[in-house]
């Protein structure tokens, strides 16, 4: 129970800070393009179908796929010529330096969690086992030799 209090306020940051809500998409109309990205990957004859907070979302025009190039993957030109603001990007590095602070967290809590179960296992077992060595200390002993040093002889009258 502990668990979900601690992890569900950062799993609803996290929805609220990628735009998981948000009405602020910039409709790009479709057009078709070809661009290169900052790190030279061509993208060629796709489809530009709007731009989120982080980045434009394009279809490819065979209809095999698509995705999303990030603002900070794109010349300040070409989101320019798209008529993006150039805000965005700022926007755009400053979702994305949250969500990372956000998935750190989250990483964190989920490794303390876990962390608190194996302690908590150990100690269950560390006293299941003390448990059974006093039982065992206080059981008497089974088998032949109830009286080890006393043998018993028949009687004869």
């Amino acid at each position: 129970m502990t668990c979900m209090k601690t992890l569900l306020p950062v799993c609803l940051v996290l929805l609220v800070s990628t735009g998981a809500f948000g009405g602020t998409d910039i409709d790009l109309g479709g057009k078709v393009v070809t661009f290169t990205n900052l790190q030279g990957r061509v993208f060629p004859d796709v489809r530009l179908e709007h731009a989120n907070l982080d980045g434009v979302i394009y279809s490819l025009t065979n209809g095999a796929g698509g995705g999303m190039v990030k603002f900070k993957d794109l010349s300040p030109n070409f989101l320019a010529s798209l008529n993006i603001p150039l805000d965005r990007l700022q926007t755009a590095q400053q979702r994305e330096r949250a969500s990372a602070e956000q998935r750190l967290r989250y990483d964190a809590a989920v490794r303390a969690l876990a962390l608190k179960q194996q302690q908590q296992e150990a100690s269950a077992a560390s006293n299941a086992l003390a448990l059974a060595q006093a039982a065992a200390k206080n059981q008497p002993a089974t088998g032949s030799q109830q009286n080890p040093g006393r043998v018993k002889t028949p009687r004869v009258r």
